[in-house]
């Protein structure tokens, strides 16, 4: 492959968990542990694991919305934690966010027009010809008449709502584009039109996406390639459709095993049930994160933590992968 887009090694964030009247600290959430992979230009990197797994918080650190604990991501070779807040200003038109909830994520006393020009007014220095033309072209580019840039947002339906944050997003021409569960708040009949729509704008637009997701139906459908993981760990990493043939990971082989398949006649097939609760990630457990739910587990599992392993080209975070 070419150079990666986006290199990411050993980004680490933690949350203080603090208690009290005098905010006494009473312990840290390792949302993000040690976590590195690339990106590379033009493809779908999918995210994918349990809720609280620590993909959202992942996405949100890559661009500096949250700051990391310690790590390192370089975007086309600029380290973007050690920038400052002046330079970060200019790296940010190349990097945008798609909200998960289209409720919560546009101002509801602006209207559409105002939303979609916000990215313009605060990074460009154009004219206001320029920006009502640009925000008609990318209202056009998402499936929006022109005629509804004057309503608020508590006026278009959920996916009319996504879609104005899609337009958003793509306000400044951006490389890189974090994808922050942007279907699963949507009807399932909704959530198709905008996957294929975010596929017809990569395909125009040269874009990059970071794809965190839950469904792996979806992210079968959309991505290049996959991560899994759990408690803030990458489990493995690869592409999607070798990932799903055969995994090697146990959590990625129970992950899969949980989606529902739409196939009457696999209704009384025997399924891979994961068993046990997921650890708090405020006591993460000591060697594999997974190691208390692992149906595999060895002793060896339990006290020394699995380096990542690379398999083809494929890279696993397992002692006993499954081949």
């Amino acid at each position: 492959m070419d150079q990666p887009l986006m290199q990411v090694r050993n980004i680490k964030k933690y949350f203080p968990v603090e208690k009290g009247l005098f905010g006494k600290k009473t312990g840290t959430v390792h949302a993000v542990d040690n976590v590195s992979f690339d990106i590379y230009e033009k493809e779908t990197l999918a995210i994918v694991g349990e809720s609280g797994c620590g993909k959202s918080t992942l996405g949100r650190t890559l661009i500096r919305l949250l700051d990391a604990t310690e790590g390192s991501a370089h975007f086309e070779g600029q380290d973007i934690f050690a920038m400052s807040q002046s330079e970060l200003r200019q790296l940010r038109k190349q990097m945008q966010i798609i909200f998960q909830d289209p409720f919560a994520s546009l101002n509801p006393r602006m209207k559409v027009s105002d939303i979609i020009a916000e990215p313009l007014v605060t990074h460009e220095t154009i004219g206001r010809k320029e920006r009502e033309d640009r925000v008609a072209e990318l209202m056009e580019l998402v499936g929006l008449r022109k005629a509804y840039s004057s309503r608020y947002p508590h006026m278009f339906s959920g996916g009319q709502r996504q879609r104005i944050g899609i337009a958003r997003a793509l306000a400044l021409h951006p490389k890189f584009i974090v994808c922050d569960e942007p279907v699963s708040a949507l009807d399932v009949s909704i959530q198709s039109q905008i996957i294929n729509l975010l596929q017809k704008l990569q395909e125009q637009n040269n874009l990059t996406y970071l794809f965190i997701s839950h469904d792996l139906s979806v992210v079968r459908y959309f991505s290049d390639r996959i991560g899994v993981m759990f408690l803030g760990k990458m489990m493995e990493l690869g592409p999607t459709e070798e990932v799903y043939r055969r995994p090697l990971h146990p959590y990625t082989k129970f992950l899969i095993a949980a989606a529902p398949v739409p196939d009457p006649h696999a209704r009384n097939q025997e399924k891979l049930i994961l068993e046990g609760d997921i650890p708090s990630p405020l006591r993460p457990p000591s060697g594999c994160r997974f190691h208390t739910r692992c149906p595999y587990v060895q002793d060896i599992c339990k006290s020394q933590e699995p380096q990542i392993q690379q398999i083809d080209d494929r890279s696993v975070a397992c002692h006993f992968p499954l081949e």
